[in-house]
């Protein structure tokens, strides 16, 4: 169970985010946990653009790793995140 300031915190943090991480935010919570590269395929941006965003909200404990597994873009295994 999730308390209530938790859930106050979160949403806190939410309002923080830039553009750009609040897009790369939404694909990740819009699936079942997606890796960089297949983040960036969504986008259509490049891996640039996509790993910095992603370590960013990482570190405000908005995501994290779900697993190892093979990248479906390109077949190497990497972080799916959740």
């Amino acid at each position: 169970m999730v308390t209530e300031t938790s859930l106050m915190a979160y949403f806190e943090v939410l309002a923080t985010l830039g553009e750009k991480q609040q897009k790369v935010f939404n694909v990740i919570t819009n699936s079942d946990g997606l890796t960089n590269m297949e983040i960036a395929d969504i986008l259509g941006w490049s891996i640039n653009r996509v790993t910095g965003r992603t370590n960013e909200i990482v570190k405000m404990y908005l995501v994290k790793e779900k697993e190892k597994r093979k990248c479906r873009v390109t077949g190497r295994l990497a972080s799916a995140w959740e």
